[in-house]
């Protein structure tokens, strides 16, 4: 059966509201004693140990990072010995701007550690995300960073009731000039489009200077999409396909399959598909479209988490996880009703078609395509938060090293958002967005699970302020 990426958008979630307290903590200057801090921009892990620093905190900013610096009168001084600290987690990949998520999701993703998500589509519209993003600024509101693409840019008769129906290269400009001028951060295109949508798409963010991501259209190639300037693919998105040395006839053979109203047939046709793309994989294919994504600058967003999830969506553990507490009935009822009757011989290649990804993934890294981490929650069994740690291991499995992994989450996203040299390393100068840890995260990337404090945007959130506003979420999560 065709693996969909669908998310859940279209539920709305009426009136949650979870308590944020503000915390007092950036009444006074914040220092970190003691602490080791992980160089995410280090070469490799043995380099990326700077052990006993002192990191002072003065309002929003880093002010200074080194050893035996003496701390500031009048300080909130935290005795950091045997801890680690690294910037704030991104994840790349999220959709949590729709109506009635924020209050719930905003409050997960900061207990984790995720100070920054680029939102890929929702139903809220720009000129309040413009509002919601000023409130976390200003603190009126807790929540990660944003930046977000609003409306998608689907084709003529769009899957998603919040995008943006595209028909031809005319609508396709208006689309991007409009987005431009309501205040989006980028563009994302969606697989409906048509080529002459998408390419005049890619013209016109090209002459507005936004980028552009998302999907690959149905009908073209992820080469395509590179060289149009596609400045990050999601999901792997048309690449199993493209590594085949049938490429084109499996893409003809995918229409045949999703112009198919027998659903029996149809799925028959995307098991043989499956088959094929497991079995016709091209290694000298694979490595020149790498190498030019590579050339391209074109960055990857694999998703691994709910790539996983949907291969697993009839396994039982799915939803016996105990972190289903924080997410409301609705969404529950969304999760459960995924993925239709268990099929053993489609759920055995779903499994293979994932182990599958992981191979992709690692072929893209040896061959020094940029990855960023992303989950794509709330798919089916992503939590806000919490799944981002969950890819970060997936990348590990992968062969990414532990500290490449945490690249994917810190350093990558801020160089992809030209944030560079405000966001994505500890350093002096830099936003104070920090995750203290109480293990070291390049011994095992897992570690970045046991979260001492959050600071975000200069503002200390102990472990025992993480835990309520896990246990607020989980209560509102409950009442709906």
């Amino acid at each position: 059966m065709k693996r969909t990426l669908a998310w859940l958008l279209t539920i709305l979630l009426s009136g949650s509201t979870v308590a944020q307290t503000k915390s007092d903590s950036k009444s006074q200057q914040l220092v970190f004693t003691h602490v080791t801090v992980i160089d995410v921009a280090a070469r490799d892990s043995e380099h990326a140990l700077k052990t006993d620093q002192t990191v002072i905190i003065s309002g929003t900013r880093i002010a200074t990072v080194g050893k035996r610096i003496r701390a500031p009168k009048g300080a909130l001084v935290i005795d950091a010995t045997g801890e680690y600290l690294i910037p704030g987690l991104w994840d790349m990949h999220v959709h949590t701007l729709s109506k009635g998520l924020p209050d719930l999701f905003f409050p997960l993703f900061v207990a984790n550690g995720v100070t920054g998500v680029r939102d890929m589509g929702g139903d809220i519209p720009l000129q309040q995300i413009s509002r919601i993003k000023r409130e976390i600024t200003s603190e009126a509101r807790l929540g990660p960073k944003i930046v977000a693409a609003g409306p998608i840019l689907e084709g003529a008769r769009p899957f998603w009731s919040f995008s943006i129906p595209v028909k031809d290269a005319s609508e396709g400009k208006r689309a991007v000039d409009e987005l431009v001028e309501n205040g989006a951060d980028f563009i994302k295109v969606y697989n409906t489009l048509s080529r002459e949508a998408y390419v005049a798409i890619a013209e016109e963010a090209r002459q507005k200077q936004i980028s552009f991501v998302g999907h690959v259209p149905d009908g073209m190639s992820s080469l395509e999409a590179s060289r149009a300037g596609q400045k990050s693919i999601e999901h792997l998105w048309s690449i199993p396909v493209d590594v085949c040395r049938d490429a084109e006839t499996l893409r003809s053979r995918t229409s045949q399959a999703n112009a198919e109203e027998n659903p029996a047939k149809a799925r028959d046709l995307f098991f043989g598909i499956n088959q094929d793309i497991l079995t016709h994989y091209d290694e000298v294919k694979a490595a020149n479209l790498f190498r030019e994504f590579a050339a391209n600058g074109t960055w990857q967003t694999p998703t691994l988490t709910v790539l996983r999830a949907y291969a697993w969506i009839h396994n039982s553990s799915l939803r016996a996880d105990p972190r289903i507490a924080y997410i409301p009935p609705g969404i529950r009822n969304f999760w459960g009703s995924m993925g239709g009757q268990p099929d053993p011989r489609n759920d055995k290649i779903q499994n293979q078609l994932f182990e599958h990804d992981l191979e992709i993934v690692a072929a893209l890294h040896r061959a020094g395509v940029k990855v960023l981490s992303g989950t794509d929650t709330p798919n089916p069994y992503t939590y806000p938060g919490f799944s981002l740690h969950e890819e970060l291991e997936l990348l590990v499995k992968a062969g990414f090293t532990p500290l490449e992994a945490l690249q994917s989450a810190t350093i990558n996203p801020a160089r992809f958002l030209n944030l560079e040299n405000t966001l994505g390393t500890v350093e002096k100068g830099k936003i104070a967005d920090l995750v203290l840890l109480d293990a070291n995260p390049l011994d095992s990337i897992g570690n970045t699970r046991r979260i001492f404090a959050v600071v975000t945007n200069g503002r200390y959130l102990p472990k025992s302020y993480l835990r309520k506003m896990l246990a607020d979420v989980e209560a509102a999560a409950s009442k709906k």
